[in-house]
């Protein structure tokens, strides 16, 4: 393979390796991470150089030790399933966007309701539906651009007074660059995650329901540049559980959480297993608060077995005191926080791929 090769000459176990070909395919088609003996090989067909790789992947495994994965249940789901490619009308319309046709729709749609069955309405959780934009500034409170860099995708505006200057219909086919001057840098990006919407407007929230537990369905976008695919997604649809509240019962709905849906996905009859798990962060520290994840089984996922390997549909996270203090959620009686989410998207990829959709759903 041409271009660059970076060799890590350091013990790194099979689980970080695969993190970190997943965080740096993020940006960069092609990327092979291969164990040796001792250490890694990192290999990049085009665009960085051996140097600018060797940065990143150091960066990277900066710190890095072993921590094993705590396996909360593994189920081979429904006798006699064989897995396959999905029955999918989708259509591309952009880099891990897609055009629903009506079967995809209506699959989407009976995942939507089973989830909001089995969660919002078990829970006795108010639903909310989350917008497709967010404060620019409740991700800098929260420390997503410090934690996921490189994932926020922005949104501009039409600068005031447009129609004052040149028009659209006056650029001319050689200037496409001109178009950049009739947008200026909005206070709005694309939502990220939906559990952010409910930390923003926790004291309306608590209000207006006397509860610190809440379901949220929404958009979620998320720029990973070279990384989409039919499952990895530029935009979605998240469902949440997100609760707040003391210590003592955010542990507790944790827990709770944990086993309603390590019972849900048994139920639905798919292959699965619930394991602990770690963000592929890129930002600050990310080999310190990896570990911390792993360390403290503050986040489960729900992967299920698919031919190209294992897709994560749903996962489990504690967050600890982080947003309480963040987002000034001590006043409202929360000193911690957790949520749950599911991708709507990918649930009904995997139960499609084994047959447990049909296009009547």
């Amino acid at each position: 393979m041409n271009g660059a090769r970076y060799r890590y000459e350091r013990p790194v176990d099979a689980g970080t390796a695969d993190e970190l070909r997943k965080a740096l395919a993020f940006h960069h088609d092609g990327v092979t991470v291969e164990q040796l003996d001792r250490g890694i090989e990192v290999a990049v067909p085009d665009g960085p150089s051996e140097r600018e790789i060797g940065e990143m992947v150091r960066h990277f495994l900066r710190g890095h030790r072993e921590v094993p994965a705590t396996v909360v249940t593994e189920q081979a789901g429904r006798p006699g399933l064989s897995c396959a490619l999905p029955d999918d009308d989708r259509i591309a319309v952009a880099r891990g966007v897609y055009l629903h046709g009506p079967e995809w729709t209506a699959a989407m749609d009976h995942v939507r309701r089973l989830c909001r069955e089995r969660f919002a309405e078990a829970f006795g959780a108010p639903l909310l539906a989350g917008s497709a934009q967010i404060a620019r500034d409740v991700l800098v409170r929260a420390g997503y651009y410090q934690k996921f860099p490189n994932l926020v995708n922005a949104v501009a505006r039409i600068r005031d007074r447009y129609w004052d200057g040149v028009t659209v219909s006056q650029l001319r086919a050689d200037q496409p660059e001109a178009l950049g001057s009739f947008y200026t840098p909005a206070d709005t990006v694309l939502t990220p995650v939906t559990c952010y919407h409910v930390y923003a407007n926790a004291a309306e929230l608590k209000h207006r329901y006397d509860t610190g537990l809440f379901a949220i369905d929404g958009p979620v976008f998320r720029h990973e540049s070279r990384n989409h695919s039919a499952t990895r997604l530029g935009e979605f649809r998240m469902f949440e559980l997100v609760r707040m509240g003391s210590a003592e019962e955010v542990a507790h709905d944790y827990e709770r959480i944990l086993g309603a849906f390590t019972d849900f996905f048994a139920e639905l009859g798919v292959p699965h297993r619930v394991v602990s798990a770690s963000d592929a962060f890129f930002g600050d520290a990310p080999t310190m608060t990896r570990e911390a994840q792993l360390l403290n089984k503050s986040k489960f996922e729900v992967r299920v077995p698919l031919a190209d390997g294992e897709l994560s549909v749903a996962s489990v996270n504690a967050h600890g005191e982080v947003f309480a203090d963040s987002f000034g959620l001590r006043g409202l009686g929360a000193d911690a926080t957790c949520c749950a989410g599911i991708g709507l998207d990918r649930l009904t990829y995997a139960l499609l791929s084994y047959g447990l959709l049909g296009t009547s759903a």
